[in-house]
Formats: structure tokens, C-alpha cells, sequence
């Protein structure tokens, strides 16, 4: 790569550094000369050939930076490499020439000093062998001027490939930079010499794994002789174009590598550090054009968006000079008030309005100059001598102290003013209609508190307008505090109209209210205040429940006379000769040494028969059973379920069945019948036992599902239910259990207990899953009387 024997000459005062280079650099294959001042340097350079002068410049005054000049008209083609600090290197660049003289940053390690001595040196081949061509230093001429012919460096690219094409081959080139957090790249421009291509101008690609990222990473150039053999996927990519050979080259703009310069060939090994010494030269110039096409990129996409929102604002706007004279105006400008852009260019704003608001416009320009102007109402008046109602906000555009222009700021408020006079006139008749409506209206906040009332509820209510601004369930409902069922906290939390009938009491009178509670949402959809129209129907109630009275009394009388014919049919009809039935054949039974074993078996089978006879008559009873005119009770479902099972836990421990109770602690007591709900556990237990066998089990669970209800769940690992059968099998005399072991009335009782609760029964199986039957009972279903 580069020749080892390079003559090298060491200038520093300092003794110590002066061995420690030359050591350093003698390992490395350089002969080294080491001086301590200017003149020996001067001197060495006269008796010898030096390649390369490593001076280590410490600027404790500017006769030091007179010395690097002298040594250059000592020894012109020589490279002069300084060595120093940080805080430094800015008087260097702006005080030297850098075409001989290049830097190093101390503190330095030795594998830097080599690469930065290897790269001078290399620098120096290229440059002394290119200068004996003028050809091709016309071609970096050439290449700087196309740069400097546009703000755009994508639009000159083309060209600048065309120049470097008589010293690189390539077929294909384009620039390539990374975004801010070095996580994408983009093809910013892109040249070829044929069709197909996959990574094409103005895509973004991930940088991971990309030769730009080892570009950015390394601040080097990077050579990639065969793609097939290629450590990055974009050579992959770029193979399959037909690229066999890459070139990646950094442009490196104040110490950052914005990007590369890349080139690509269609044979292997195209490439070589022969091509670094031009871009060397115009690599900085391709930095910065392509740092200022950036920039001029979002300055062009700026000024673009400042006139597509200006001239696409809902609102219209006039840029003005300090005397009121427009400058220019926005569409929306030309759409309200008539006029076209060159009606009113170089005319003045108080030209459109009327001779009594001119004072004012020209006040409030004045006004405008030196402090905030708040929004003002003013007249306009159109083409068509249409006086238009615009909010007008005035603001100043200054660049330093020097005002560049006033925008005036109008809001077309015409139809918003027309539609407030209408909604006023509107109001007036609501207000009138409201006051005259037969029912209390009154709007509630989310504090419950009364925000209006209508003029009937303040005149019929005994604090009159006092009940303003005191909570709803206090001055209304006579609660003293917010009931669990209270409507309005319903509207508030679903945002629905809700209609309830509840009750309350006045001085111990029982008083029926019908409220329908609406939701007021604000401008974002969100519930503020709920209106509620309360209707007193305690006359229209207590009737109906006088003639619902009437209606069950004659149903119940109905019903126990049927059932009592019922009854005394099947008593006379079925359970007599029942009787006699199985008494005779219990009789055989007891003498069984005189018949055969297979009437025997026979006179069994009677047995069964008649008993499943009993059975059914009995479920038939409590089918038409009645709890007659009893209020419910009180009851601790925990408690019921416990003794229920304890009946029954065995029969299941007998079938090593198990029962797992998981029974909520702080589930509320309910009102209801204990013993029909007993009978619903049982029924329950019973159709479970019957679809286990050996090693299932039962599971009962309870909980409170709301404020108002409570849950219970019984649920087996038995054989299931098919899902033909589901819907059927709360009807009368439905069972699927074998012939003999069922009647098909237990679920329909179950069913029926549950309803009269104003409960809900579910069942959800599956085949070979088990059965789950869910049950919700309201804590308080009412006070209404069960009629069996």
C-alpha cells in the first residue's frame, strides 16, 4: 500500500518526545532525523531529502507559526504534519495554508500517529503524481465550478459524474446520507448506466449492516472488491443490479460525516486508492452543497407550507404596511369579501369599511406596532355592499427592530351573530314553553346540585328559588344522601337517557315519580349536567295497583280452584288406585317363596313403575304449589346452600363425589322464600348427582355481582348437555335421563321459582366438559306479594 522507506523529520524541543517519535517511528520503518529548533531543521532540510516534517507546534507565540512558513520555502513538496491541542486548532486553520501543512490532535495514541503519517504520505504520492497532469486537475476544476452552479446538488450530479468518469470507472454513483439518530440512510441522488434497480433516489433503507455505516463508523474510505464475497447487504442487494465492485467515500462537514459518495461497478475489482486523491479535493465541496441543499430544501419546504396553510386558512388573512395599505391577501380573503387580489393589492383596509370604523382600523395599527391588540369586532363591506361582521386580530412580523408587515387576522362572525339573535328569540320561546309545561324540569351538575328549575316547580316547591344550588336528592327526593339507583348518576356515567319510576316520601306519604333524565354534553362529548322531566303519577300507580290487586286475586282464586279439582282428580283418579296398586304388589313381593324368580323380577318392575307414578303426581303438586299471600323474608343464600347440601352430601360421598363450596363472606342477605329457593338448590344438586359419576364434582360458588344482585353458580364436571337440548330443557316433562329416572319437571320448577324472584336462570355445557347453571336474584326484588 504505502512505501516504508519515507524520510520523516522530527521538530520539538522537548527531548523526552523527540526519542520516544524516533523509536516509535524506526519500529514502524521510517528513517527518522530529530531537531530541537527551526534553523537545525533549516539546515537538515538542505543536506537532506525529507518526505514528511512532524512538527509539534505548542503557538506560545506567533514566531513559531513564522517558522512553519520558512520551513515550507525550505522544502515546498514536503508535508508538514503538526501536532496540536484541541483549543488550538482554530488559529491554525485560519492562519496557515493547509495544502502543505496538515494536523493531529494531541494527546495521540501510536496507532493514530501511524495512520495519520500514513495517510500525509499517501496524500503527498497522490498529490505529487497528480500534479504532473493538468488534465487532471482541470477535471477537479471542473467538478468545483458544476458544484458551485447550483443551491441544489442533485440536479448538477449527473454532470459531476460525467467529469469523474474519465478517472474512476464506474457504472453507477450516487450520494448517500443518515438521518439525525443513524438508524436509516437515503439515496439523495442517484446515476446509472442501466435500467433495473432496487435501491433507487429518494428511498430510505436501514443503515445497520450497510457500507455507510462503516463509512460513518470508521470516517474512512471503504473498498469492497467482489459483492459476492461482500460483508454488507447492500452488496447483496446491488449484486443482483449487476455491481460487483463498490467504492464508499465520507463527506465530512465540520468534523461529522453527513454521508458518502458511492460508486459501483459491474466488474470485480474496479477500484483502488488511485481514485482517493480526487475526491479528496472535492469531497468538502460535495459536503457542503450537500449540507446546503438540505437546507435549501427546508427553506423551499417552508416556504411551501407557509403559503399552502396562508392561502388554505379557514380564516381570511391580509398582509398590510404600517399606513394600512395591503400587501397581499389569501384566498379565503378573496371568497368573503369579493374582491380579487388585484382589486386590492396597493388599496387601503379602511377603503372596505365604513367612514366610521377608518379612525378606529387606523388606532389600532398604531396600537399594534407597540403592544398586543386584543380581538375587535368590526364592519366590513363586501363587492356586493354586504355589511359582514369580522373579528379582526392584528399581529406585527418583525425581522430584528425593523417591522416587516402587519397580518390582519378576520374571522367571519356574520352568521354566528344572525344565528345568537335567532337563539335568543328562541330562548325566549322555550322559556315561555318550559314555564307552561305540565311536569318539573330541572338541570342537575355532577355534584347533584339544581343548576335551573322551571318557573312550575319553583312556584309549586315550598323554598321556591332557594332550591337553586341545593343537591337534587335533598330538596327533592327528601334523601339524605345520593340514592344507589339515582338516575342522573346513571346519564352522567353512560351518557344515555334513562327513564325510571321510583318512590319517595314526604312526611311519611308514599309518592310516585316518573323521571326521565337526558344527558347536556359539551363541545368534547363529555356529560356536564343531566335535564330531568319528573312527572308525579302516584294517582296513576296507586290505581294500578288497585286493579292489579283485583286481577291477581281473581287469577289466585282461579288457579287454587283449578288446582284443587287438579288435586282432587288425581287423588280420586291415580293416587286410590296407586294405593291399592302397590300395596298388592308389595304383597307378592312378601311372598315371593311362591313364584318364579322372573315374576319376581316382574313384580319389581311394577314397583319402579308405580313409584315414578308417585313421583310425577308429587312434582305436578309442587308445580301448582303456593306460597299463598306471604311477604319474602330476609334470607342468607350461604347459610341455605350449606344446610341444602348437608341433606344431600352423603348420597354424593357414598359415589366418592366431591361438593367444593366457594362461598363469598360478604355476600348481602336477599329477600325472598326460603323454602322454594331450597327447592331450586336441591332440584339442581340432583340433576348434577345425576350427571356425574365416580370422581367428579360439584362446585357452588356465590357472589355479589352488583349493588343489586347477587350471583350463584352451580357447576359440574360431568357428562354435559348437548347444545340441541339446551333451549329445551327448563319446558315441563323434558329430561334426558333414561326412561324411568325422570319426570322432566324439576328444571321447570327451578325455572318458575326463579322468575317469581324476577331472577334469571342460564345454563351453558358442553359434551364431556360438565354443566355450568348460573343464577342472578336481586337483593330486593320488591315488595310485591308472590302468588305462587
Amino acid at each position: 500500500m504505502m512505501q516504508k522507506r519515507n524520510n520523516i523529520l522530527v521538530i520539538d524541543d522537548d527531548e523526552l518526545m523527540r526519542v520516544s517519535l524516533k523509536s516509535l517511528l524506526e519500529e514502524n520503518g521510517y528513517p527518522v532525523y530529530t531537531v530541537s529548533s527551526g534553523d537545525e531543521a533549516v539546515q537538515t532540510l538542505d543536506k537532506n531529502s525529507v518526505d514528511l516534517i512532524l512538527f509539534d507546534l505548542r503557538l506560545y507565540d506567533d514566531r513559531e507559526l513564522l517558522l512553519v512558513n520558512k520551513i515550507k520555502e525550505a522544502s515546498p513538496d514536503t508535508t508538514i504534519l503538526i501536532m496540536i491541542d484541541q483549543n488550538k486548532i482554530k488559529t491554525v486553520i485560519n492562519t496557515l495554508c493547509l495544502d502543505t501543512v496538515d494536523y493531529m490532535l494531541k494527546p495521540f495514541d501510536p496507532d493514530y500517529l501511524k495512520k495519520t503519517i500514513e495517510k500525509a504520505l499517501y496524500k503527498q504520492q497522490l498529490e505529487s503524481s497528480l500534479k504532473k497532469s493538468l488534465v487532471e486537475k482541470e477535471i477537479i476544476n471542473n467538478i468545483n465550478k458544476i458544484i458551485a452552479t447550483s443551491l441544489d446538488i442533485r440536479e448538477v450530479f449527473p454532470n459531476i459524474c460525467d467529469e469523474l468518469k474519465s478517472v474512476i470507472p464506474f457504472d453507477r454513483a450516487c450520494l448517500i446520507i443518515s438521518n439525525e439518530q443513524c438508524q436509516w440512510f437515503q439515496v439523495f441522488a442517484l446515476t446509472k448506466t442501466y435500467n433495473f434497480s432496487e435501491i433507487n433516489e429518494g428511498g430510505s433503507f436501514p443503515l445497520s449492516g450497510s457500507l455507510l455505516e462503516e463509512v460513518i463508523k470508521t470516517g474512512e474510505p471503504v473498498i469492497v472488491n467482489n459483492t459476492e464475497k461482500g460483508l454488507f447487504w447492500t452488496d447483496n442487494v446491488l449484486l443482483k443490479e449487476g455491481i460487483r465492485s463498490r467504492l464508499g467515500f465520507p463527506l465530512t462537514y465540520k468534523g461529522k460525516v453527513l454521508g458518502a459518495i458511492t460508486f459501483g461497478s459491474e466488474k470485480t475489482n474496479s477500484f483502488n486508492e488511485h481514485s482517493y486523491y480526487y475526491l479528496w479535493q472535492i469531497s468538502p465541496q460535495l459536503a457542503i452543497a450537500l449540507e446546503n441543499t438540505k437546507l435549501f430544501s427546508r427553506i423551499k419546504a417552508s416556504e411551501e407550507r407557509y403559503k399552502t396553510l396562508f392561502n388554505n386558512a379557514a380564516d381570511s388573512m391580509m398582509m398590510l404596511d404600517l399606513n394600512g395599505k395591503i400587501l397581499t391577501i389569501n384566498q379565503r380573503e378573496e371568497e368573503i369579501i369579493g374582491y380579487k387580489m388585484e382589486e386590492l393589492i396597493g388599496k387601503y383596509i379602511y377603503d372596505f369599511l365604513p367612514k366610521t370604523s377608518k379612525k378606529s382600523i387606523l388606532k389600532l395599527l398604531e396600537m399594534a406596532v407597540g403592544a398586543k391588540v386584543q380581538t375587535t369586532e368590526i364592519e366590513v363591506i363586501s363587492k356586493n355592499h354586504q355589511i359582514l361582521v369580522m373579528e379582526l386580530y392584528l399581529s406585527v412580523v418583525k425581522e430584528e427592530n425593523s417591522v416587516l408587515y402587519i397580518l390582519a387576522h378576520f374571522r367571519d362572525i356574520t352568521k354566528r351573530k344572525n344565528l345568537e339573535l335567532e337563539l335568543k328569540e328562541e330562548k325566549c320561546k322555550l322559556d315561555n314553553i318550559v314555564s307552561e309545561i305540565g311536569a318539573d324540569l330541572l338541570v342537575i351538575d355532577r355534584n347533584n346540585k339544581i343548576c335551573w328549575a322551571n318557573k312550575r316547580l319553583i312556584e309549586n316547591h315550598p323554598l321556591g328559588k332557594n332550591i337553586l344550588n341545593r343537591t337534587c336528592f335533598d330538596t327533592y327526593c327528601h334523601f339524605k344522601s345520593a340514592p344507589t339507583d339515582c338516575p342522573s348518576s346513571k346519564v352522567f356515567k353512560t351518557g344515555k337517557i334513562n327513564q325510571t319510576e321510583h318512590i319517595v316520601y314526604n312526611k311519611h306519604k308514599k309518592i310516585f315519580l316518573n323521571a326521565i333524565s337526558s344527558p347536556i354534553f359539551d363541545k368534547d362529548g363529555n356529560v356536564v349536567q343531566v335535564l330531568e322531566l319528573i312527572q308525579d303519577i302516584t294517582e296513576k300507580k296507586q290505581a294500578e295497583e288497585k286493579q292489579e290487586k283485583l286481577q291477581q286475586q281473581l287469577v289466585h282464586s282461579d288457579r287454587l280452584i283449578s288446582l284443587g279439582r287438579l288435586a282432587a282428580g288425581v287423588a280420586h283418579e291415580i293416587n286410590t288406585p296407586l294405593a291399592i296398586l302397590s300395596g298388592m304388589i308389595q304383597g307378592f313381593l312378601e311372598r315371593n317363596n311362591t313364584f318364579t324368580k322372573e315374576t319376581v323380577k316382574e313384580f319389581r318392575t311394577m314397583q319402579k313403575v308405580t313409584k315414578r307414578i308417585e313421583k310425577t303426581v308429587d312434582s305436578l303438586l309442587d308445580l301448582s304449589h303456593s306460597e299463598g299471600n306471604e311477604y319474602p323474608k330476609p334470607i342468607n343464600i350461604n347459610e341455605l346452600i350449606k344446610n341444602t347440601v348437608s341433606l344431600i352430601i352423603e348420597q354424593f360421598t357414598a359415589k366418592n363425589k366431591n361438593i367444593i363450596l366457594k362461598l363469598s363472606p360478604r355476600l348481602p342477605k336477599i329477600k325472598g322464600f326460603a323454602e322454594q329457593l331450597q327447592q331450586v338448590f336441591m332440584n339442581l344438586l340432583i340433576n348434577a348427582d345425576d350427571a356425574t359419576s365416580d370422581g367428579d364434582t360439584i362446585s357452588i360458588a356465590t357472589a355479589q355481582k352488583d349493588k343489586n344482585t347477587i350471583h350463584i353458580s352451580f357447576k359440574d364436571t360431568g357428562i354435559g348437555i348437548h347444545r340441541d337440548y339446551l333451549s329445551k330443557i327448563f319446558d315441563p316433562f323434558f329430561t334426558t335421563k333414561e326412561v324411568g329416572k325422570g319426570t322432566g319437571l324439576g328444571l321447570s320448577i327451578t325455572y318458575g321459582i326463579i322468575e317469581r324472584h324476577r331472577g334469571t336462570i342460564h345454563v351453558k355445557s358442553k359434551i364431556g366438559s360438565g354443566t355450568t347453571f348460573d343464577i342472578n336474584l336481586p337483593i330486593d326484588f320488591g315488595k310485591a306479594i308472590a302468588h305462587g
